[in-house]
């Protein structure tokens, strides 16, 4: 499995199905998954209208062996400016 292939995998579904850029932040493998984390803007006209910071969503992504989507889930959100605490053991 070349792990190239995988984050670009994950990259180009953020694009074509959620019409988000992403930006992989984790990549952990499992038996027979890989869990991909990825950071990306979440488009928030409020947000630019009144000039607030971008809001950056963490999604976690389910991928198989055979590098087919399984799932995905936003697992949290935060404005770009603050630290996330995510479990470094996680990834």
């Amino acid at each position: 499995m070349d792990i190239h292939k995988l984050v670009s995998d994950v990259k180009d579904f953020f694009q074509d199905v959620l019409e988000k850029e992403a930006h992989v932040i984790g990549v952990k493998r499992y038996e027979d998954t890989w869990l991909v984390q990825v950071e990306t803007i979440e488009d928030s006209e409020y947000q630019r209208r009144r000039a607030l910071d971008d809001v950056v969503g963490i999604y976690e992504v389910e991928v198989s062996i055979n590098l087919e989507i399984l799932g995905y889930k936003r697992i949290s959100l935060r404005e770009r400016d603050q630290l996330t605490n995510m479990n470094s053991e996680d990834y």
